[in-house]
């Protein structure tokens, strides 16, 4: 099955939205509704929308999804197949995220200098029907050819500890691991770690 993997674009918010309401998640997943924002999701936003009439929340986090990609803030790869999103993994850089900030991830900080550049890999879905014939893995591919060719000092992932889970965004640890990443123990979970050869 031929899918080819490029870089999220500004003009692709709808095809995304509606990659993410109509086949990332229609297995069931407990990740639905999430238009993978979670990590520019400060507590601010999540006291707006509990704010909102019942009715609206749910539209809530497709709209800041739209607004962050056409303002070039949610980044990573896509996967496409028959001229649609099979595919997502969000990746930027690390400073970009709130969750991942010195602040609120002071732990996934060690062992790097305040000066690196770090492309943060956060998250992965790829449609059921489009899983274990390789998107994670070429996303993955993509991410680390981009981190090169722009001058990144390190890529992470963040893969769940213990046995992998469709619902772990973060992959696998032997998707890292095959890759050449070192996994890093922290208090609050794993880091995927590379440094990038120049």
């Amino acid at each position: 099955m031929n899918f080819k993997v490029c870089k999220l674009t500004k003009d692709m918010s709808d095809d995304y939205i509606d990659y993410f309401e109509h086949r990332a998640f229609y297995d069931g997943n407990i990740q639905k509704g999430c238009y993978c924002v979670w990590h520019h999701w400060t507590d601010k936003h999540e006291q707006e929308r509990s704010l909102m009439p019942e009715n609206e929340r749910p539209y809530c986090k497709r709209d800041y999804a739209k607004e962050l990609i056409e303002n070039g803030i949610l980044n990573g790869f896509v996967a496409v197949y028959d001229n649609q999103i099979v595919g997502f993994c969000n990746a930027d850089t690390k400073d970009n995220y709130f969750r991942l900030s010195r602040e609120t991830a002071p732990y996934s900080w060690n062992g790097v200098d305040e000066s690196n550049k770090i492309l943060s890999i956060v998250c992965f879905t790829v449609e059921p029907d489009m899983r274990r014939i390789g998107i994670a893995k070429a996303l993955l591919d993509c991410a680390c050819q981009y981190a090169k060719k722009n001058g990144y000092d390190y890529i992470e992932g963040y893969p769940s500890r213990g046995e992998f889970s469709i619902n772990d965004c973060g992959g696998p640890v032997s998707m890292y691991v095959n890759k050449g990443f070192d996994i890093i123990d922290i208090p609050n979970g794993l880091i995927a770690r590379k440094e990038i050869q120049k």
